[in-house]
């Protein structure tokens, strides 16, 4: 018999997870992660986030994991106050994982990770609204 994961989702925010599986794989629909989301999850071994786009809306998100070997991040992720992560330490930093923890993350795009403008390639400004710098577009 294989245990399954059971999702709690509301509006696209994965509010709970819980199951005794060694991986777990969310689904492509969620677009944000709440805060103790993986409070009970101490077997598991190894979570994917695919996707395009994800928020973490809380540092250490997945300090309750306290089996976790490796997180793998499909694409762009942003904290709570919808700063992007522009670098692998940071990011790892953020969600508190330890060293032992293997962190693999790409994003889908260049300009995410090179704080780059997806139209022209230029150099972006700006927290809130990210312009770029030489063609003027918001990204």
């Amino acid at each position: 018999m294989t245990e399954e994961n059971k999702f709690e989702i509301t509006d696209e925010t994965l509010m709970h997870c819980s199951g005794e599986t060694q991986k777990i794989v969310l689904p492509k629909t969620i677009r944000s992660i709440a805060a103790q989301t993986f409070a009970d999850c101490t077997a598991v071994e190894e979570i994917e986030i695919p996707g395009n786009y994800i928020r973490l809306l809380a540092e250490h998100i997945f300090s309750g994991c306290t089996g976790l070997k490796k997180l793998s991040l499909w694409g762009e992720a942003e904290d709570a106050a919808g700063n992007r992560f522009t670098s692998r330490v940071r990011l790892k930093k953020y969600l508190g994982l330890p060293e032992q923890v293997q962190l693999e993350w790409e994003c889908p795009t260049v300009w995410c990770l090179e704080n780059r403008c997806q139209f022209c390639g230029g150099t972006l400004r700006g927290d809130v609204m990210r312009v770029c710098s030489f063609c003027g577009r918001i990204n």
